[in-house]
């Protein structure tokens, strides 16, 4: 099922009716839906695709010479080639008169196979393949350097409310039990069952010897990564709730320094991002925190990782007593939360009365937080999300107002108290 990605699908349409020739960029991380894209927009269109997985520079880039061959000559190419920049240079002599997409697609395995590729591939475009009819697409699940000189079209993950369209005989609830558990990537989506319950989808995807999503994590990081013992140690900890670069370094006794490498690959693989309050720097800003991206991820990171041992010899009674004991009131909780928030993000004008001019989370070192804080030129309005019902959460509104306090402004303020019961109400 492809759905939500029109202005994505509206960008790729642009460019590739433009009368120049465009270079776009797509990014996202793994199961985000990049191909999804793009098969849903090459449908019916001429295109030269190459889907890229790791071989021998002799075969994998042959191969990608033959298909050249075949698409522009309808013959077999013949020699045998050992660069990516070989393949740029037949794509260059070749005769090409209608619009042609072309298309590569998870390029990060190219570079893994040529380091010097994406140099290579920008030269090119730079110095003679923007001076053909082309529409080039590259997609990737690491960052590029911003500075290129292509337009970005980066994937979010999908909102809560996509699981109404791909379930909706669920309740609410059960779709922020389901949100939490796979988030919202079709790939995982497609193999929970409806006609089985929540406790037994847990099982089979991730419990299970064969589940489809018991070595999640070591596979998402042996794909791109060598030290995977560090980088998987960082994932542990930041699902257990230490966000902050000290708290990592803290829990895996390491200096703040060491771990700033691997937390950028991190960031770089989209595998995490760091956050920062509202009208902050986050380049500059002292209140950095990192969270995991994927909720599959999240979950596998903070019930399966280290208890693999136990799950490969059928042991399966301190990961099954781990999530009676947290997912309801760690995960559940701030994914309701989250969900709260994207929606109240979607619909701020509806929500606020006015337009904001920022929108945002905001804490400090002292851990005060505020969910969201908005303002425009008259007002501020400050909302905390809750899970618990309506009669308890009203306890709350002073700590909210209390808390405010610490948030320097001299406009309007406004307070947002909202309970577990708004759940059942969004649309």
């Amino acid at each position: 099922m492809f759905v939500h990605r029109q202005k994505e699908l509206t960008l790729l349409e642009d460019a590739y009716n433009s009368v120049s020739s465009e270079f776009q960029i797509i990014y996202g991380q793994k199961s985000s839906g990049k191909t999804a894209l793009l098969n849903y927009f090459l449908q019916d269109k001429k295109r030269l695709y190459f889907s890229s997985y790791e071989m021998i520079p002799s075969l994998f880039f042959t191969q990608m010479a033959n298909k050249i061959s075949q698409y522009f000559y309808q013959t077999p190419y013949i020699h045998t080639i050992n660069s990516f920049e070989e393949v740029l240079l037949l794509i260059y002599k070749a005769p090409i008169n209608d619009r042609l997409i072309l298309v590569f697609d998870d390029f990060s395995k190219i570079i893994n196979v040529d380091k010097d590729a994406l140099n290579q591939l920008l030269s090119y475009w730079k110095k003679k393949l923007s001076k053909k009819n082309i529409h080039l697409i590259i997609s990737s699940s690491i960052m590029f350097d911003s500075k290129i000189s292509a337009q970005y079209i980066q994937l979010e993950a999908l909102p809560f409310s996509v699981l109404n369209t791909f379930f909706p005989t669920l309740s609410k609830l059960d779709q922020l039990y389901l949100y939490s558990l796979l988030g919202t990537s079709a790939k995982y989506l497609k193999f929970y069952n409806v006609k089985k319950d929540f406790t037994q989808n847990l099982y089979n995807l991730f419990l299970a010897h064969n589940g489809y999503l018991s070595t999640l994590g070591i596979d998402l990081l042996k794909s791109e990564l060598a030290e995977i013992g560090t980088y998987g140690s960082i994932l542990y900890v930041i699902a257990q709730g230490k966000t902050k670069i000290g708290d990592i370094a803290l829990a895996l006794d390491l200096k703040s320094t060491y771990l700033t490498r691997y937390l950028q690959k991190l960031i770089n693989m989209m595998i995490i991002k760091k956050i920062v309050p509202i009208n902050e720097d986050i380049k500059k800003s002292k209140y950095g925190r990192y969270v995991i991206c994927d909720n599959a991820i999240k979950f596998w990171f903070s019930y399966i990782y280290t208890n693999i041992t136990s799950l490969r010899e059928m042991d399966y009674q301190v990961v099954t007593k781990l999530i009676q004991e947290s997912f309801v009131t760690q995960t559940i909780a701030l994914n309701y939360k989250e969900a709260i928030k994207e929606y109240i993000y979607l619909h701020q004008e509806k929500i606020f009365g006015y337009k904001p001019i920022h929108i945002g989370s905001w804490w400090d070192n002292s851990d005060n937080m505020i969910d969201i804080v908005a303002y425009n030129r008259k007002t501020i309005t400050f909302v905390q999300v809750y899970w618990e019902d309506k009669d308890m959460a009203k306890i709350q509104y002073g700590d909210l107002k209390r808390v405010s306090e610490k948030f320097n402004s001299n406009l309007q303020k406004k307070y947002i108290i909202v309970t577990k019961e708004s759940l059942f109400n969004l649309q």
